[in-house]
């Protein structure tokens, strides 16, 4: 039998999702993280992270999951900051960038809890079947990631939702960027 879900048939594809619900919180944490990224991260790879918050925030809004969008807004932001300017050592770069990011909560005077889900999140990203019991920021920034670099999950956002993702956040040769920076 053919999957309809995985054909464009998906039925969430069809509803509507504002663009501006997905507008990024702003905070001293989301300003400090936007800081961290827009230093360590060429345009593509910011674009990325923006296109990640977005589109795991959109499935969020399709799956009616709660999530708290400041931490998942840094999660974004952060998550692979670890990409750019690694020491070489062969450190894993969810591990340095979820380093990053925790000292970047601390230093904004996050709450310990808060801090340890952004940095969760962003260790558990890139691994295979984030679940729910992992929480919902780690949950959306695995999806948000995943739709964004391997089209896992796209076929259920509504194409305009896609469409409008992209033209802010434009992709810029993001995905040759991104297997060269993954493999050094």
């Amino acid at each position: 039998p053919v999957d309809r879900a995985q054909h464009g048939h998906h039925p969430r594809r069809r509803l509507h999702i504002d663009i501006d619900e997905l507008a990024p919180p702003s905070s001293i944490l989301t300003r400090v993280a936007a800081s961290h990224a827009t230093s360590r991260l060429s345009r593509s790879l910011l674009n990325h992270s923006m296109r990640t918050y977005a589109f795991g925030a959109a499935l969020g809004l399709l799956d009616g999951r709660h999530v708290d969008r400041e931490l998942l807004f840094t999660a974004a932001l952060l998550h692979d900051v670890g990409l750019s300017g690694g020491a070489g050592d062969g450190t894993d770069f969810t591990l340095a960038s979820a380093a990053l990011a925790r000292q970047v909560a601390c230093d904004v005077g996050l709450s310990r809890r808060g801090a340890d889900i952004v940095r969760s999140a962003i260790t558990l990203h890139h691994s295979p079947d984030v679940r729910a019991s992992d929480g919902a920021v780690a949950q959306l920034l695995s999806a948000g990631a995943a739709v964004d670099v391997i089209g896992l999950r796209s076929w259920e956002l509504p194409p305009a939702t896609i469409a409008a993702i992209v033209e802010r956040h434009p992709r810029l040769g993001f995905k040759r960027e991104f297997s060269a920076a993954f493999h050094a």
